[in-house]
């Protein structure tokens, strides 16, 4: 079970010795925090494009009500609350 938590950790950067020397758990949490972290950034990132689209599409002049489709609709799963 160690070996399939190896490859996420490395890829977090977590080093080979930290790996072998660090308890289960630990690395377990570690990688739990990062993919949060993840996730957390990509709802930010989904967050400030949605302003800046809007923004753009608000400024077109060709159409007088343009329709707008938030981006936190086409994620919704994402940013359910929990």
């Amino acid at each position: 079970m160690v070996y399939a938590i190896e490859p996420l950790a490395y890829y977090f950067g977590v080093l080979p010795k930290e790996f072998w020397s660090s308890r289960y758990r630990e690395i377990y949490l570690y990688c739990e925090i990062q993919f949060v972290k993840i996730i957390e950034d990509f709802k930010q990132e989904i967050t400030l494009q949605e302003a800046v689209t809007d923004k753009l599409i608000r400024a077109d002049s060709m159409r007088k009500k343009p329709k707008i489709v938030p981006l936190k609709q086409i994620f919704k799963d994402l940013f359910k609350k929990k």
